[in-house]
């Protein structure tokens, strides 16, 4: 009976092993396509990815940032925040949320996005100069202000933190510490 039991578990490590490997496989082949631009195939692929794993928050971040890429932009909405209830540690989906609202000039509800994402990872200082990036990318300057004065509580001597700051009042302390700073660097 015991030996029975033993090989029970043998057996399903076995199959779930080689379930992971057809999910890296297909994962694998989808990125290929998603590369050369052929988004619909990539996307059939992810999809069946995700079927083999469906508990893997990555399998599912594949799909739906390859429906961003073929714009799909309500699906990615709605299929990110469900993805993201799931998955509460993996903020990856509300950036791609705040992304399509993006696409979609749903500006409000973008900025909304991104103020959760900061609200629920307010020290990843790498996650915030990239929202910065983004804010500023996006003509969001006020957006762009507020993270910089939040990355420069957990990071002071941000560069990029310092120059937004630093346009945005070139007669603050601000523009002193990055023109300091950027000389240092010279």
């Amino acid at each position: 009976m015991r030996k029975i039991g033993v090989v029970l578990i043998l057996v399903a490590s076995l199959f779930i092993g080689c379930t992971s490997m057809n999910a890296q496989r297909l994962t694998t082949e989808a990125l290929t396509h998603l590369e050369e631009h052929q988004v619909a195939e990539a996307i059939a692929l992810f999809e069946r990815a995700l079927q083999k794993d469906t508990k893997n928050p990555e399998y599912a971040y594949n799909l739906l940032y390859a429906r961003f890429k073929a714009e799909e932009f309500e699906d990615v909405i709605l299929l990110s925040e469900a993805a993201f209830l799931q998955h509460p540690h993996y903020l990856e989906f509300l950036y791609l949320k705040a992304q399509a609202h993006r696409a979609l000039e749903q500006t409000d509800e973008a900025v909304a996005t991104y103020r959760q994402i900061i609200d629920l990872n307010g020290g990843d200082t790498h996650l915030m100069t990239r929202l910065l990036a983004e804010a500023q990318q996006s003509g969001l300057r006020a957006e762009a202000v507020e993270l910089a004065q939040r990355i420069l509580t957990v990071e002071p001597s941000n560069k990029e933190a310092l120059k937004i700051l630093a346009e945005d009042d070139p007669q603050s302390w601000y523009s002193l510490v990055y023109a300091y700073l950027t000389k240092q660097a010279h």
